[in-house]
This record gives structure tokens, C-alpha cells and sequence, in this order.
């Protein structure tokens, strides 16, 4: 709401401009009207659309794509859907890991390394994920910090094209410096006349055992009317969508040698793994997609468009997980032994849960459910016009709204009871798994009622973005136009989050009794919770068998948390003296600032304010007696960032030595006393910058479709809004935590380095972060031999400032009157660091051939990336975990950059048959400095899959055809190095994840 007012009167004002601008031209003399152009070309993302082609399909849609290319002042590559609701892959995000230099994730949350994405999530651009994301040329985002949208959530169905631009110049909006992915849709002015277009599919995962069905539909007219040519578009579709991946992970290896009391082999150092453990996995998601657009063209140089883009997404996991870790306390079997290789890492053997066992238990059960419903929504209108032959104007405003709501809930259980020893072999290409049947799995009066875990956010963000664009044609040799523009945003964003909220329901060491699953024991309403069989046959597709007779709680019970927090309370026993029983989230999200260093709510709003100027040239240039066309632009974008934030100041209570029985004085002073309030208040924090962004792009035309090109820019990526919070979580920490009361109560990293602990710490947000920023530079060789046939190769550098990671510095916090120096970790912007790389892409279709082979073609590209210097920043500032990981102490790459990745995908279009067999390849990459529940990187391994479709066309009106994903069964294998430090380079595997082969049947057609 804070920034509705500025946004509200700037966009008025800039409609009232836009109001004005159409009922001047309307009142041109005609002559005037007729004479000026038709063509958009004040549009900010201005390409060269591509004639009128025979060609259908897929050799269309490259075809398009390459002319999109070859046209472009800047170097950009795209795909094209020329058949309606057709992007070549089932998700934009698949869709574009089909692009030199763009490579995916395949984790919904980077730091959770135990949970894969079938369809992939993330998109890096040359190694980085500072990519922005836009809707036809506008800014776009989701709820989840404000910044970026999330590609999974929007039907690919929508699509008429992606374009990905890997250099920015002047008229683009500011934001991308890996690039700026924009997502393009159809408009009804874009075909003669009437059209409508259909798809429905049915797709199968082979794991889930499930179809689920996808159509979409587009109906688009234009009319001659007495006021103007009209245009109507609707288009809509749902797609649904099932899979399952199976996960066996097994634990970080701990040392076992004589110094650490644990030796296994005499003599010797050893790294065993603490257990290990596997989850089956239930991924349910529909995703909507609304375009409804209108345009108007009262004359011949005036176009009214305006649009409305609604894009829901609804996902749920249900997950069943069993978990065998005895910790690093695992030992060999009785009767047994472990084998090592040469460097000492366990390749096998029989786990005991102590020294010459006999038996483990299991260490967690649980039944998770994880539901997120995401909106963004998008309106604009546009209104263009050719004020004469060389002068255009356009005026643009936009609303875009986002919503998040998520809820993820795990019951945990336990096993009252023992196991036979387990045996695990490490050395196949999948792991192998025993354990003993037992009578105990398959009895529920044999589980009970471990602890329970929840999480819940539930964000908003919106913006208005308000701009005037402008361009004038020369007539002179070299200078051939001038663009130049404004604009104006103002945004909110309101993220309110919880901690993963884990507590007890009744454990052993309670002494207070067990909630049993049968319905038993002395807790008041043991029998309210009803569990059943965990549902894990097949697992692996019986590559790794495995018990499934684990009891858990049922996925009713998990669906509805209200109902089952009720239950679970009134089960817990509260007699315990350590620790806290569960208690489930209240609503108040700023509750937890207290416990665990979050900041609860962060209220956010942003105004920027940008003008550009860009000139495009061309001319021919003599040299040797031959004439080579130059063309290109060169401009500059400045922008100012004007950024406020609100979060929450949060102090401890002082509180007395809890070893002897003193008061807060023995160690505080009584302004120290005072400034350990145990209040809490609102704190502001913000900074306004401006950033000059200068940009040049060169293209010359060695000989008739060869191109060389040059393109250098300064670009920037504003901070998340997370890292910005102006929070503030301030501990005490007296000397006698130290042993000693002597502790000098200066707080300087010195007195740390010399075990003296601070008086205070805290965790804090940073609101005077600064951009990331980078100067960039490309230089690439295009040769276009054919229609549908190019091979072209691209260099890149990019130096990056400023990258914002997480470190602990002193600083002068005031509360209640009193200022003390603190011991705080929070973000800034540190240091210098470099991306290099190239890319090599190819394509042809072999019409050289005879007969049916001239249909055979080829597309292939490569990606080498490489950095130095770079910063990983914590992904929650607030949380000592992951701000130790990010900051090993060891060299890292950047997160999510592989070195080499590469696709080869294999073509046929002949007559009414088109075939594709498309294989993608990326190597090794760093997932997460910290990921989740090991607190330690982790690494996803070399990965390949194979995908494929088959098309017949019948006629226009028909296309049927199958799509097929993931054909070659592949593994994903997350690695860990060993053991549970960063300082020793080996890597041991951590999960190996087999996910669906996915098979759909496909209908498509047009009239």
C-alpha cells in the first residue's frame, strides 16, 4: 500500500499524457494519417517479424527463429511457436535450455537438494541467475521475492515465442546482467483475419501411474468498422501435470580414526556414512493461462493495444520418507566389516547403531505435504502512433500483481523399536540397500508419534510501471534514427515468512509416555491421528528394493493443518524438561524475530525513474576496393532507484547466568541492562542511487549472411529484497558464556580472535545495499548459409562488482536510548569477479539429400563458462548455517554454473512427417553452498537427458502426434564433498533421483 499513491498519480498523469497524444492525432488532417507508417517502431522490444512462409511446424519455427536472429541489432536467439499452443517442450523453462549459454535447475528451491524438479525451475544465463524475466517487452515477476518470474508457473500454451537477449542495449529495461528472458504472446492483429487454434493432450508419467490432461484454445478475429479496424484475441489454457521421483540419499561421511575416538581399520583414517535413508515423491501441479487482448487501429498511423495476462499456477507434494542414521556413531555389524578404497571412503558393508551390534533404528518417518498457489497478473494498454513519416510516439502503462501462498507440513514417527542391521553397497552405479524384514514394520502399535514441522509465507507484490517512448527518422548517410523514452515504476512487496517450525509430540527421553499410532498410551487423543502403509513400492522401479510396509500418517490428516494441528496437540505429552513440544505457526508472523534470527514480515517499495536515448546507424564502408555494410546503435539508460523498507527490530531480554543463580548486573551494566529490552519495534531503512548505463552494439557484414558483431554495456541487478530488510535481531552473549567474567566488553573482532565472546549479536538485513553491476561484452561470427541453416560462434566477459554475499562486521546498534557495538552478520556488497566463455550453434536441414532424407537435419550447440572471483551470497542472510557455508573458507564457483553444457538435437520434417530427438548435457555444478539438513554444499552431478517428439500432419485443421520425455531413464546424482567440511576436495554421492519417463499424446490444429 506504501507506494500506491506515487505509482497512482504517476500513472495518471502519464495516462492523461497518453489520453491527450490519441485525441491530438485523431484530429490530424488526413493526409497526415495516411502518410505515416503503420509499424510499431517506438516499441521497446522491437523485432523483425518474418514474411509470409510455406513452410510448416518445426521447420517453420526455426526458421523464424533464425530470421529473428539474423535481423537484430543485438544478439539475441529465441524460439517460436508457428502452430498454436506449441513451444517445442511441455515448460518454458525446458523450452529454453534449448538455447546456447542457457542452462536450467531441476530443484523448486536450490538449497533443497533432496526434492528434484522433473519439469526444472531456475534458468542461468553464461553460469549466472541474474537473469530478468518480462511479458512481451514489460516487466514481470512472482510473489517470492519481487523480482523475477517464475518460468514453471506460466503455461508454455500461451507462448507465441521467447526471446533471449544475452547483451542489453539502451531501450531495454534495466535488471538483467546474465540477460532478459521475455515471454511473447500472440495479438490479434498478428493474422489477416480470423483464426482459431486448438491443443488438448494426454500425458503419462510411468512412476506416478497417472494421465492428466492439457488443453488450450485461442479464438482471434479483426473487423473493419465504422471506427476503426478491431481486433478481439481470447486465449486459454490448463495444463495438468503428475509426476514421481524416487530418491535414496545417503548420509555425509563422518572421519573415524583414534584421534576422534571412533576408529574403525587400526592404524588407519576412514569416512563412513552416518546412514542412509529414501523418499518417494508425489508432484501434482496445474497451471492456468489467460490472454485476453484488443486492438484498435482508428486510422492507419494510430494502434491502441491493450491486454490483460493471468497466469495461475497450483502445486502440491506429497512425500513419504524413511530415514536409517545411526549418525557417527555407525559402526560395522557384528560379525562384520566395512570396505574402503584406496583414499579410505566406505564402499560397503552391515550397519550396527553401536560397535558390534546387532540392530539400528530408524531415525525418521514422515509423510510431508507441501501445497503453493501462485497469480501474477498483468494489464496494459499501449497506444502508438506515427505522427508523421519520421517522427513516432508510443505511451504504455502497466499493473502487474502478484500473490503467493504456500503451506508445507511434515508429521514425523518413529519406529518403538529395533531393526535388523542394514547392509549398504556404494559400489554399483546405484546404491544397494537391504534391510531385515521384521514383524515390527507392519504393526502399528509399534510406531509413535515423533514430532511435527511446519513452514508458511504468504507474499503479495505489485507495480505500476508508466512510459513514453519516442522515434525519429533521419535521413542522412550514417545517423538512420533516434530513439528515446522514459519511465517510471513504482512497486510493493510484502513477504511474510516463517522458520521451518520443528518441535516434539512425544519422544522417548520424555519420560511422559508415547502417543502410539495404534491409537494407544497415555496421551489424551493418541487414537485421533490415522496413519496407514506408506505407499513406496516400486521403488526405483525395483532397481533398489526396498521395505514398504513403513507406517506414517495418512495424506488426509496432511492436507488439512488445521484439523491436524488440533490433533497433534492435544496427542503431545508437555512433561518433558527439554526442549519445547510443537506448537503449530499462530498466524503472527513476526512472532518468530524472537528465536531462529528471521525478520517475520518485510514490507518493501521501490520507485525508479529512467530516460534513454539510443542511436541507430548505418552506412557502407570501403575497404580493399570492397564495400562492407556497418550498422549498429549506441545509447545510454540512466536510472535512479529510490528503494524504502520496513522490518523489525527485535531485543532480547536481558537474562541471568543459567549455571549459577545471578542477576543480569553481574554482567551488564544498567544500560546494557536497558538497551536488552526484550522489545520489539518497527525499524525503517532504504537509499536512493543512480546507475549510468551506456551500451553499444556493432554489426558488420563481412559478406552476404555473414556477420560480425560487437556489442559492450554496463548493466546492473538490484539486490533482493530480502537481503534489503532493514531488520535488526540483537542477543546477549556476557562473558561467563566464556567461563570467565572477565571478558574485555569492547566488541572488536580482535577481542573474537582472542576468545573473548561480544557483549551483543545480531542478524540484520542490509537496506543500503548497493546493485550488482557489470560491464559486459560480447563478440560474435553469424554465417546464414540457407533458409533454415546457420552456424555462428559467440565470445563473452563480463566483469562483475559488487556481488552480494554475507559477513559478520561491528556496528552500532541503538535501543532504548542506549548505542552498543554489536557483533553483526548481515549482507554487503563485496569484491570483484570475472565470467568468460563462448558458444558455438549450429543448424541445418540436408535438402542436398535425396527423396525423404532431405528432410534429416541437424541443431546442435556447445557452452563453455568459467569464473573467478566470484560471491555466493547466503540465501537467508538471517540464519549462522548458511552464512558459515556460503563463506567456506574454500574457493567455490558461483552456484548453478556449469563449465561445458551442450545440446544435439536431432530433426525430420518431410511432407506431413516431423520428428525430434533432442539431447541435453550439462556438466557438474555447485547447487547450494548450504544445503538443506547437512548444512554443507552440495553438488549436482553431470546430467543428460533425452527427449523426443513424432508429429503426422493430416491437414491444417489436424495434428496428431507423441512427445516424449526423458527417454534414457536418466539418474540425477547429487554429491557432497567428504567428510562434513568444504577443506577436503573428494565428493561422495548424497541422493540419487530417478524421476518419470513422461509420454503425452497430442491433438493440434487451426481454422
Amino acid at each position: 500500500m506504501i507506494a500506491k499513491s506515487f505509482s497512482r498519480r504517476a500513472g495518471l498523469l502519464v495516462g492523461a499524457s497518453a489520453v491527450a497524444m490519441t485525441a491530438l492525432a485523431l484530429g490530424l488532417p488526413a493526409a497526415a494519417q495516411t502518410a505515416a507508417s503503420s509499424a510499431p517502431a517506438a516499441d521497446a522490444k522491437k523485432i523483425d517479424t518474418v514474411g509470409e512462409v510455406v513452410v510448416t511446424g518445426q521447420r517453420a519455427a526455426l526458421r523464424s527463429a533464425q530470421t529473428i536472429k539474423m535481423k537484430s541489432t543485438q544478439i539475441v536467439d529465441s524460439i517460436t511457436a508457428t502452430d498454436i499452443g506449441a513451444l517445442p517442450d511441455r515448460s518454458v523453462t525446458e523450452a529454453i535450455q534449448r538455447i546456447p549459454g542457457v542452462t536450467i535447475t531441476r530443484t523448486s528451491d536450490p538449497r533443497d537438494a533432496d526434492r528434484i524438479s522433473v519439469e526444472g525451475s531456475g534458468v542461468q544465463i553464461h553460469g549466472l541467475s541474474y537473469v530478468r524475466s518480462e511479458f512481451n517487452g514489460r516487466d514481470s515477476f512472482s510473489a517470492v521475492k519481487g523480482r523475477s518470474l517464475s518460468f514453471d508457473d506460466v503455461p508454455s500454451e500461451l507462448m507465441a515465442g521467447v526471446d533471449v537477449y544475452k547483451n542489453p542495449s539502451a531501450e531495454l529495461i534495466e535488471g538483467g546482467i546474465a540477460g532478459t528472458v521475455n515471454l511473447r504472446t500472440r495479438l490479434p492483429f498478428d493474422q489477416p483475419g480470423h483464426l482459431i487454434g486448438y491443443a488438448v493432450d494426454m500425458s503419462y508419467g510411468d512412476l506416478a501411474d497417472s494421465w492428466k490432461p492439457t488443453g488450450s484454445i485461442l479464438l482471434s478475429d479483426r473487423w473493419d468498422t465504422p471506427i476503426g479496424q478491431i481486433g478481439l484475441l481470447f486465449d486459454f489454457a490448463d495444463s495438468n501435470f503428475e509426476s514421481r521421483t524416487d530418491t535414496f540419499s545417503v548420509d555425509p561421511f563422518y572421519v573415524h580414526n583414534a584421534a576422534n575416538g571412533n576408529e574403525i581399520v587400526a592404524g588407519k583414517t576412514v569416512y563412513v556414512p552416518g546412514g542412509f535413508g529414501y523418499r518417494s515423491l508425489i508432484f501434482d501441479r496445474e497451471r492456468q493461462g489467460l490472454d485476453f487482448a484488443a486492438q484498435w487501429r482508428p486510422k492507419d498511423n494510430i494502434l491502441v493495444t491493450a491486454q490483460h495476462i493471468r497466469s495461475a499456477a497450483y502445486s502440491s507434494e506429497n512425500e513419504h520418507a524413511v530415514g536409517i542414521d545411526p549418525s557417527g556413531s555407525t559402526s560395522p555389524a557384528a560379525g562384520t566389516s566395512f570396505t574402503f578404497n584406496s583414499a579410505g571412503i566406505f564402499q560397503s558393508g552391515t550397519f550396527a547403531g553401536s560397535a558390534g551390534g546387532s540392530t539400528v533404528s530408524p531415525d525418521v518417518l514422515d509423510e510431508r505435504y507441501n501445497t503453493t498457489h501462485s497469480v501474477t497478473s498483468d494489464s496494459s494498454i499501449n497506444i502508438k502512433w506515427d505522427v508523421t513519416d519520421k517522427l513516432s510516439l508510443s505511451a504504455d502503462i502497466q499493473y502487474v500483481r502478484a500473490t503467493t501462498k504456500q503451506i508445507d507440513f511434515t508429521l514425523f514417527d518413529s519406529l518403538h523399536g529395533s531393526l535388523g542391521a542394514p547392509t549398504l553397497d556404494l559400489t554399483g552405479s546405484l546404491p544397494r540397500a537391504s534391510i531385515p524384514a521384521s514383524n515390527l514394520l507392519s504393526d502399528p502399535a509399534n510406531y509413535y508419534w515423533d514430532a511435527a514441522m511446519d513452514f508458511h509465507d504468504r507474499n503479495e507484490a505489485e507495480e505500476w510501471a508508466e512510459r513514453i517512448d519516442g522515434s525519429y527518422n533521419f535521413d542522412g548517410d550514417w545517423l538512420k534514427s533516434f530513439r528515446f523514452g522514459v519511465r517510471h515504476t513504482g512497486k510493493t512487496a510484502t513477504t511474510r515468512e516463517t522458520p521451518f517450525n520443528w518441535g516434539y509430540v512425544t519422544q522417548t527421553w520424555s519420560g511422559a509416555g508415547l502417543a502410539l499410532l495404534n491409537g494407544q498410551g497415555p496421551t489424551a487423543a493418541g487414537n485421533s491421528l490415522p496413519s496407514a502403509p506408506m505407499p513406496l513400492s516400486n521403488f526405483f522401479r525395483g532397481q533398489i528394493p526396498l521395505p514398504d510396509v513403513f507406517y506414517a500418517g495418512t495424506i488426509d490428516i496432511m492436507k488439512n493443518f488445521a484439523h491436524a494441528s488440533s490433533l497433534i496437540e492435544a496427542a503431545e505429552n508437555r512433561s518433558a524438561s527439554c526442549c519445547g513440544p510443537w506448537s503449530p505457526f499462530n498466524g503472527n508472523y513476526n512472532s518468530y524475530t524472537s528465536s531462529g534470527g528471521l525478520s517475520g514480515v518485510n514490507y518493501q517499495r521501490e520507485q525508479t525513474t529512467a530516460a534513454y536515448g539510443l542511436v541507430n546507424f548505418g552506412h557502407d564502408i570501403d575497404f580493399g576496393g570492397r564495400t562492407f555494410p556497418l550498422d549498429g546503435n549506441v545509447g545510454l539508460r540512466v536510472v535512479n532507484t529510490e528503494a524504502r523498507g520496513q522490518g523489525l527490530g527485535a531485543f532480547q531480554s536481558c537474562q541471568p547466568d543459567p549455571n549459577t543463580p545471578t542477576t543480569c548486573s553481574t554482567f551488564y551494566t544498567a544500560a546494557q541492562q536497558a538497551f536488552l529490552s526484550g522489545g520489539k519495534s518497527a525499524v525503517n531503512g532504504g537509499r536512493d542511487y543512480t546507475n549510468v548505463l551506456p551500451s553499444l552494439n556493432l554489426r558488420f557484414v563481412i559478406a552476404p549472411k555473414l556477420y560480425l558483431r560487437f556489442a559492450a554495456a554496463k548493466s546492473i541487478v538490484r539486490p533482493d529484497f530480502s537481503q534489503m530488510l532493514p531488520s535488526v535481531n540483537v542477543s546477549g552473549s556476557p562473558g561467563w558464556l566464556n567461563g570467565t567474567t572477565t571478558c574485555n566488553k569492547t566488541s572488536t573482532v580482535a577481542n573474537a580472535a582472542a576468545n573473548c565472546l561480544y557483549d551483543f549479536t545480531s542478524y540484520t538485513g542490509n537496506p543500503d545495499l548497493k546493485p550488482i553491476r557489470a560491464n559486459t561484452y560480447d563478440i560474435s561470427l553469424e554465417w546464414y548459409f540457407a533458409n533454415t541453416g546457420s552456424l555462428s560462434a559467440v565470445a563473452f566477459h563480463k566483469d562483475i562488482y559488487n556481488y552480494i554475499t554475507t559477513a559478520t562486521s561491528d556496528i552500532n546498534i541503538t535501543n532504548n536510548g542506549v548505542t552498543e557495538p554489536v557483533l553483526a552478520t548481515h549482507p554487503y556488497n563485496a569484491g570483484h569477479g570475472t565470467v568468460d566463455g563462448f558458444e558455438v550453434a549450429y543448424q541445418q536441414y540436408f535438402d542436398f539429400l535425396p527423396g525423404p532424407l532431405k528432410g534429416l537435419g541437424l541443431q546442435a550447440n556447445y557452452t563453455y563458462v568459467d569464473s573467478e572471483g566470484a560471491k555466493n551470497a547466503s540465501a537467508d542472510p538471517f540464519d549462522p548455517g548458511q552464512v558459515a557455508a556460503a563463506n567456506p573458507g574454500v574457493k567455490l564457483p558461483l552456484e548453478g554454473l556449469s563449465k561445458n553444457s551442450y545440446n544435439i538435437n536431432g530433426l525430420y520434417d518431410y511432407g506431413p512427417f516431423s520428428a525430434r530427438l533432442a539431447y541435453n548435457w550439462r556438466e557438474r555444478y555447485l547447487l547450494t553452498t548450504d544445503a538443506a539438513n547437512i548444512n554443507i554444499p552440495a553438488w549436482t552431478d553431470d546430467y543428460g537427458q533425452l527427449d523426443g517428439s513424432v508429429f503426422y500432419t493430416f491437414s491444417q485443421k489436424l495434428k496428431v502426434g507423441v512427445e516424449f520425455a526423458n527417454l534414457t531413464n536418466a539418474t540425477t546424482k547429487i554429491l557432497v564433498s567428504y567428510p562434513t567440511t568444504t577443506n577436503n576436495p573428494g565428493f561422495t554421492g548424497h541422493n540419487w533421483v530417478l524421476a518419470d519417463r513422461r509420454f503425452t499424446f497430442v491433438l493440434r490444429g487451426q481454422f
